[in-house]
């Protein structure tokens, strides 16, 4: 068992590149009294379908605290950034992955230096494509729909109005 726990969200953002993906992370100790958010910019590369990836990526972080130092010293909460690389696979609905995610502290915190790792199971609520690509979707759907069209015409022949010839009595 982990000594953190969070939530994800993360959002494919295609305009920035194909595989670019934002995530935010809310996490908590169950250790210590204090809580972080990360937003992270992680770029995928998938090994043999898009299905199973490869990703890293960067972002900065900001916590709280109300843990108290040895002297009794209120400890601020952290700022600085964080690393992370890992891997994951999507079946159906479901995104499995693991990642470890380093973190140095700029400022705050009771170390300089953090290292996490994580087991994630993610929900997929919208897929590739329902947010961003709306207008390439049109584009390919009119493209589609002018090749069937064209389909259709050459199926019926060209001279569909030369009625005088044979073949074309429709």
């Amino acid at each position: 068992m982990g000594t953190d726990w969070g939530a994800t969200v993360q959002l494919r953002m295609p305009y920035v590149h194909k595989n670019f993906v934002v995530e935010g992370i809310a996490q908590s100790s169950f250790q210590r009294d204090e809580g972080i958010i990360t937003i992270l910019g992680k770029q995928h590369r998938p090994i043999l379908s898009r299905r199973l990836n490869l990703f890293y990526g960067a972002g900065p972080h900001l916590g709280w605290s109300n843990e108290t130092d040895s002297e009794g010293q209120a400890i601020k909460g952290a700022k600085g950034i964080s690393g992370v690389i890992g891997g994951e696979l999507t079946l159906g609905g479901v995104n499995l992955s693991y990642d470890f995610k380093p973190a140095v502290n700029l400022s705050g915190g009771s170390k300089t230096v953090y290292t996490q790792s994580a087991i994630s199971v993610r929900a997929i609520i919208l897929k590739r494509g329902d947010i961003f690509d709306k207008k390439k979707e049109r584009e390919r759907n009119r493209d589609r729909k002018k090749r069937r069209r064209a389909k259709e015409r050459e199926k019926r022949g060209k001279g569909r109005f030369e009625f005088w010839k044979k073949g074309n009595d429709r």
